[in-house]
């Protein structure tokens, strides 16, 4: 369920960028309609998704916590905590500018803060936000984004408030050892 909704936190945080294909039919003496196919477009979100979640990040973490490992993420043994790793289209400038325009709530997340730091020399854009778990408990979810060329590093993460002094060291050592395959 976490993975699941920070899935959906990602996703809404920004776009990939593709549009919408049309279809032009136009008989002889009519004029043109424009429909969309569903199969076009489906293979387009398909594309777009399969860019987003494609495995073109390494980094380092530490497995002896995030146990759990579901390819692009990985998850502590009771999924109360874990960390995602994506590649947005976008340039960073790009989606930093987005991400400073999104609202403060969104899909039942409160962002508590966004803002560009150093960190370990990597210019990165934060957003920390908080959300309630199915037991109401508050749950912490970091959004890390850094430059890699016309393309941006995400990483998005998620844990318990309580435990924010365990995770956020482990995560944050992660975030500074990404980067792009070679």
């Amino acid at each position: 369920m976490r993975i699941f909704l920070v899935s959906i936190l990602c996703l809404s945080i920004f776009s990939c960028g593709k549009e919408t294909k049309s279809k032009k039919e136009t008989l002889e003496g009519t004029e043109p309609i424009v429909t969309e196919t569903k199969e076009k477009v489906s293979e387009d979100v398909q594309n777009a998704m399969g860019d987003l979640f494609n495995d073109q990040i390494v980094m380092e973490v530490d497995e002896t916590v995030f146990v759990i490992d579901n390819g692009t993420n990985r998850a502590n043994e009771d999924m109360s905590a874990g960390i995602m790793k994506m590649v947005a289209p976008q340039s960073y400038d790009a989606f930093k500018v987005k991400m400073m325009q999104e609202p403060e709530e969104q899909n039942g997340v409160t962002s508590l803060g966004i803002k560009e730091v150093e960190l370990e020399g990597k210019k990165v854009l934060v957003q920390k936000s908080m959300t309630l778990d199915e037991t109401g408990d508050k749950m912490i979810m970091m959004m890390y984004a850094m430059p890699a060329g016309e393309k941006t590093i995400m990483i998005s993460s998620y844990f318990m408030e309580k435990e924010e002094s365990k995770y956020l060291p482990l995560i944050e050592k992660s975030v500074v050892t990404a980067k792009l395959k070679e």
